[in-house]
């Protein structure tokens, strides 16, 4: 018996890797062009494409195992979900972390968790409401009036996740002011470009340029014939460090990047891998880390948050930038991405909108920008590829904060792991 545990276990191991293999493979292949781009050559950026889709296929693997280790538990309807948040928590940091597509950001339906419990959490419950219903429509291990009663209890357990997950929330009392933002699309980062469309947006009081349209330089600051306040991502150089910033050019009040891309901006093993780089012709790009506490900064009046590329997907950093912020701004280059990660990107951003319940202000080189609102209204997109801009008059500046932004993950990573580590221990007693 013991042996066929062993064997089964193993086989659900392989399944949830090939399971892995399939989903990343199709979500974030887009990786391979984004390696190609800097001239890696075709073996190296598909070998080190498919090595990162199996690293995290190792995750949905583990998950599998795990469901059939403690599948006669008797906490296993709240075993698997905690097992499931531990699993994408570990995802976002281990080696720098890839906090990418969590199953929250890809189910919608269940967004109206995410103010209350994050993107993490609402994975939490989608896994919860997935293993009630699985309980109350398949289960057979025991039979009797008692066993139906818990049928029903689950059912209707789920019924309520469901219920509450369709909620949309809408708090109009929270407002404290309003103001005129436009976003630029250039498709090109060039300087001139954007001044000259930003003359003819003299309505907006702010206009986000995306990420990286330049190296910072004081005499961009001053231009007397642009009226809005400019925001935007620029390189700038304090001795022998390098920072990507998001700048106020009106007050030269920054937030840098701390979330850098590996490989992209920073070398994850340092010296180890520079000559292979050389050789293959990766360039071993040197930025400096922004510090995680950073300065809370100002525009028209408002405190607002900064997000760069693809710190929008750390928890961390978003709830730290988020938290006692008024509204979001969020610029992006995503042109060497491919044609899929951009739309994955919004989602990632629209997520945020509903999470934090203020709305996303997001500038890209070449799509796709828009402002969102937290609330599900449609908004102007400019799409992938297009040059263009746009104003939305009247964004409402929330300063209230979301549960989930007040106290991030910690509260479900806490009951997480008290569930899990009573499992095992319950698990072992059974074993003896």
């Amino acid at each position: 018996k013991k042996l066929q545990l062993e064997k089964l276990i193993r086989l659900n191991f392989l399944s949830g890797f090939i399971f892995g293999l399939f989903f990343w493979s199709l979500s974030i292949f887009w990786i391979y062009d984004a390696i190609n781009f800097y001239g890696a050559g075709n073996v190296l950026s598909f070998f080190i494409t498919t090595s990162l889709i199996c690293y995290l296929s190792i995750y949905t693997a583990v998950f599998c195992k795990l469901i059939t280790y403690f599948r006669n538990s008797k906490i296993t309807i709240l075993l698997l979900p905690s097992i499931f948040f531990i699993l994408e928590w570990v995802r976002s940091w281990m080696i720098s972390g890839f906090p990418w597509l969590n199953l929250g950001i890809i189910v919608e339906p269940f967004w109206g968790f995410l103010p209350y419990v994050g993107a993490s959490g609402t994975s939490f419950f989608i896994i919860l409401f997935l293993c009630l219903l699985w309980y109350s429509l398949f289960s057979d291990k025991d039979k009797g009036q008692k066993t139906t009663l818990k049928r029903i209890i689950s059912f209707a357990a789920a019924g309520l996740i469901f219920f509450i997950a369709s909620i949309n929330h809408k708090d109009d009392n929270s407002i404290i002011g309003k103001i005129n933002i436009g976003i630029v699309q250039p498709i090109n980062n060039d300087i001139n470009l954007l001044k000259n469309i930003t003359n003819t947006m003299n309505k907006a009081d702010v206009v986000l340029w995306p990420e990286a349209v330049g190296w910072f330089d004081n005499k961009l600051v001053i231009d007397q014939d642009i009226k809005p306040i400019i925001l935007g991502g620029f390189f700038i150089k304090e001795e022998d460090k390098v920072f990507s910033s998001m700048i106020n050019l009106q007050t030269k009040e920054r937030y840098d990047k701390r979330n850098l891309v590996p490989f992209g901006e920073f070398q994850p093993f340092g010296e180890i891998l520079r000559s292979v780089n050389k050789f293959f012709n990766i360039p071993n790009s040197n930025f400096t880390q922004g510090l995680s506490k950073q300065k809370r900064i100002t525009v028209a009046g408002y405190p607002f948050a900064g997000l760069i590329c693809w710190e929008l997907s750390f928890n961390n950093t978003f709830t730290d930038r988020v938290k006692d912020s008024g509204i979001i701004f969020h610029i992006s280059n995503d042109s060497w991405y491919g044609d899929k990660m951009p739309l994955q990107h919004l989602k990632h951003a629209r997520a945020r909108a509903v999470e934090s319940q203020k709305w996303v202000i997001r500038s890209t080189t070449d799509g796709l920008s828009q402002i969102i609102s937290p609330f599900g209204d449609s908004s102007e997109i400019i799409p992938r590829g297009q040059f263009g801009n746009l104003i939305h008059y009247n964004v409402p500046i929330k300063m209230k904060n979301t549960i989930y932004v007040k106290y991030g993950d910690l509260p479900l990573l806490i009951v997480s792991f008290l569930t899990l580590i009573f499992g095992i221990f319950e698990k072992k007693r059974h074993e003896v």
